[in-house]
């Protein structure tokens, strides 16, 4: 990181990040191409779940790589200033990489929604039919790095 004064350092501020950010967003190389896209996800244990159709670009470019990076933010406002080259953001942010799989195992399919369900829910326990565990993908992805950086705050 560039700029060592706003690193976090503090590992429990960057797992409040990943905890208050409603929405991750991953990275992806098509070949030469990237590809981003917000999701929905939760983190536990150094790894991030998320939930998706069993289709589309972003599976497609996973099966082919399965190298990812990530970045979510929060507490994010514009600071204005009487320059306007001199305004600028206050933000608490993480970002990192990893890799990515695909969950087969029912049961670990369940116990991740479970994980995702819970940090948009104040309920506890979720119900799942078999065949809406089948028509969704679950991807974990295993946490190889990952940095903290604040602005402002």
């Amino acid at each position: 990181m560039r700029r060592n004064d706003k690193e976090i350092k503090d590992h429990e501020i960057i797992l409040k990040v990943l905890n208050q950010s409603e929405t991750c967003r991953i990275a992806l190389c098509n070949g030469l191409k990237p590809y981003i896209v917000p999701m929905n996800f939760a983190y536990h244990d150094n790894a991030l779940y998320l939930h998706s159709a069993t289709e589309g670009r972003k599976i497609n470019i996973l099966m082919k790589n399965n190298n990812i990076s990530f970045q979510m933010d929060v507490k994010t406002q514009v600071v204005t200033n009487e320059i306007p080259c001199n305004w600028g953001m206050k933000y608490l942010s993480v970002i990192g990489s990893g890799k990515a799989q695909f969950i087969q195992d029912a049961m670990e399919k369940k116990e991740a929604m479970d994980i995702i369900m819970a940090k948009y829910s104040s309920e506890s326990i979720f119900e799942y039919s078999g065949e809406a565990l089948n028509s969704i993908l679950v991807i974990k992805i295993e946490i190889e790095e990952m940095t903290g950086k604040k602005s402002g705050y």
